[in-house]
């Protein structure tokens, strides 16, 4: 008579592990200088002549962001396996059964 118990289990449990990083990132920006020279030296407005009226020059400037996002992605997957073992053990135990005993002549009814 074999006796089927289930007397040990696995629990496998997988929790969130949150943890701060200080990460360098590089990040650029522009910035104007501007140079005031003598007249003597050349220069590209010089031949197209005097200024006749307010003029207005817009520089741009770029510079850069740090945009931090987050992504799930599977790191790594875990694979449980369970497998039946099967083992011989010497048991002593009183095995109760029943034993019919027919006497005489019988028919089977519905």
């Amino acid at each position: 008579m074999q006796k089927r118990e289930s007397s040990r289990e696995a629990t496998i449990t997988k929790e969130p592990v949150a943890e701060k990083k200080t990460v360098e990132v590089p990040v650029t920006h522009e910035e104007v200088t501007i140079e005031r020279r003598p007249a003597g030296e050349t220069s590209s407005t010089a031949a197209e002549g005097p200024v006749q009226s307010r003029e207005e020059v817009k520089v741009p400037l770029k510079k850069e962001e740090v945009d931090v996002t987050k992504q799930p992605y599977v790191k790594e997957e875990v694979l449980v396996k369970k497998k039946p073992v099967t083992e011989t053990r010497q048991v002593n135990e009183e095995v109760r059964s029943e034993r019919v005993n027919i006497s005489g002549s019988t028919t089977a009814e519905d």
